[in-house]
């Protein structure tokens, strides 16, 4: 196998948590920016904003879709698969490592 494969190979598990971690922050970021204006005029619970972050119920698209006040950057509606495409990536980089570190260690 070439070195640049092997090399990929081994930092695999590192690069995704790595793309997963920053991912779910953004996520996090992206969702208080929608949800806050929703907590303040107290439509929402904090746990049932909390569910928003991950659930795509009819009352979170009702919700979000409903909020009118500018946000940064203009951002009006959070999209929950920003938090599964973080949380594929965590568990994915969960899995390399794991395998990596059963993997046999060959005799040098």
């Amino acid at each position: 196998m070439p070195r640049i494969t092997q090399n990929l190979f081994r930092r695999a598990p590192t690069i995704l948590l790595g793309i997963g971690a920053v991912t779910l922050v953004i996520a996090l970021i992206w969702w208080a920016l929608v949800f806050s204006v929703v907590l303040e005029a107290e439509v929402l619970t904090p746990r049932e904003a909390g569910i928003c972050l991950f659930d795509t119920s009819g009352l979170c698209q009702a919700i979000a879709s409903l909020c009118s006040r500018d946000h940064v950057l203009n951002i009006r509606v959070y999209e929950p698969e920003a938090f599964w495409l973080a949380v594929g990536l965590i568990g994915a980089g969960t899995v390399a490592a794991f395998a990596r570190w059963l993997r046999p260690r060959s005799a040098a």
